[in-house]
């Protein structure tokens, strides 16, 4: 029996510089490919652990009908057991930390100008772990012990035209629709990389907030894990724990609240399903036109092969292992060069990137290769390579074996 994969191995390179380019190509988009698909894992990374981080946390919790109602009537879906569903929260192993928002709308004013704003009240002490990705330009951030002080976003400080130690006022309504207004202090301005966030973005002590609204309760109960990864194992273990609890809850996890999350991972899904199909033609004729090239030079030896009894989906299989192997080759040449390119781009600190759109800061971009990325690359390779080689492999089985013969082998 022939040893098609031996012999396919071998017929490779019988022409050495023709199937080296042709490797090379290969090779070129799988590597272009992984890179890309690389850089887009990193841009997921970084805006999900930036919304979890910064506004979300990884799951929230309600009182039960709070999204029919926090609109029409708010006051009835506040959460007033907020100590006894803490506590019940971070017994779960896997849980960093939980703490407590209150939050309100209204007019903010320096007695320059006067702007929108969303006031947010948080616990300082628990509240740490939340700013990890908040850049403090000037002044600091909330500390256990604050008050009457409050942390603002920097384009909202440039609307009010605010500077540390100057006193923002908000009016508001309270719970039960009164008039009110709420006094306090800038001691930060922060920067957490949204635009549109950061232009009406106030954090205040809870305390303040739940003094204007008239109300001991809270809004929604925030919960920080250690790992984002073990969000699916944890969130049925979350909702069994507040389920236990006189109170009724209802949870949402950190995606069913970004929207702009998840519309910026449909668009770049979408750019990288198109950048694959265009590497997979590319691929597809450079395999096709080497293959159809080996077919013509070899029209002799296919014939006297049929000649000697090798049947034509032995010949098609031979043809089929060669496109197979420079596929093979190219892909795993080319998943070396991503690594490479990778490494060397961590080596040198990053590529410096300009904001994007609504955001209001550049970052370092890395390629963050993962198994996946890799096998995606290395898998539309192949498969690229092995559908160009079936025409040109069944055009060589189907060869008339005596003009074949008359061909120099």
């Amino acid at each position: 029996m022939l040893d098609l994969f031996y012999i396919a191995a071998l017929n490779i390179f019988r022409n050495a510089r023709r199937s080296t380019i042709t490797i090379l190509s290969i090779a070129v988009g799988c590597c272009a490919l992984t890179c890309f698909g690389a850089f887009i894992n990193f841009t997921f990374e970084g805006l999900r652990e930036t919304t979890i981080r910064t506004q979300l946390g990884h799951m929230q919790i309600y009182a039960e009908g709070y999204w029919e109602k926090h609109v029409s009537d708010p006051a009835s879906v506040m959460i007033h057991e907020v100590d006894a569903l803490e506590q019940a929260l971070e017994g779960i192993e896997g849980v960093s930390t939980v703490t407590h928002r209150v939050s309100f709308s209204g007019i903010g004013t320096t007695g320059q100008a006067s702007v929108n704003m969303s006031v947010t009240g948080v616990d300082p002490l628990r509240e740490m772990d939340f700013a990890d990705f908040e850049i403090v330009v000037k002044g600091r951030n909330l500390l256990p012990g604050d008050t009457q002080v409050g942390v603002i976003g920097d384009e909202l400080a440039k609307g009010l035209g605010a500077e540390i130690g100057d006193w923002v006022t908000v009016m508001t309504t309270s719970l039960d629709g009164m008039l009110n207004a709420v006094d306090f202090e800038i001691v930060g301005i922060v920067r957490t990389g949204s635009t549109e966030y950061d232009s009406v973005f106030a954090k205040v002590p809870s305390d303040l907030v739940q003094t204007v609204m008239d109300t001991t309760a809270v809004e929604r109960v925030v919960v920080m894990l250690d790992n984002t990864a073990d969000l699916p194992a944890l969130r049925p273990e979350i909702e069994a724990t507040i389920a236990a609890l006189p109170e009724a809850y209802e949870t949402r996890q950190w995606d069913e609240l970004a929207g702009f999350y998840e519309a910026v991972v449909s668009l770049y899904n979408g750019l990288f399903r198109i950048f694959s199909g265009i590497v997979a033609v590319v691929v597809m004729f450079s395999v096709a036109n080497t293959m159809t090239m080996a077919v013509f030079e070899r029209m002799g030896e296919s014939g006297a092969l049929r000649a000697i009894g090798a049947t034509q989906g032995t010949t098609m299989q031979m043809f089929l292992n060669e496109g197979l192997f420079i596929g093979l080759l190219g892909g795993t040449v080319g998943v070396i060069l991503s690594l490479l390119i990778s490494w060397g781009i961590e080596m040198i600190g990053g590529i410096p990137m300009p904001p994007p759109p609504s955001m209001s800061q550049g970052y370092q971009a890395f390629f963050l290769m993962t198994p996946a990325v890799l096998a995606k690359g290395f898998v539309v390779s192949v498969a690229a390579a092995l559908v160009s080689s079936i025409y040109p492999a069944w055009a060589a089985s189907r060869v008339n074996i005596v003009e074949a013969l008359q061909k120099p082998c």
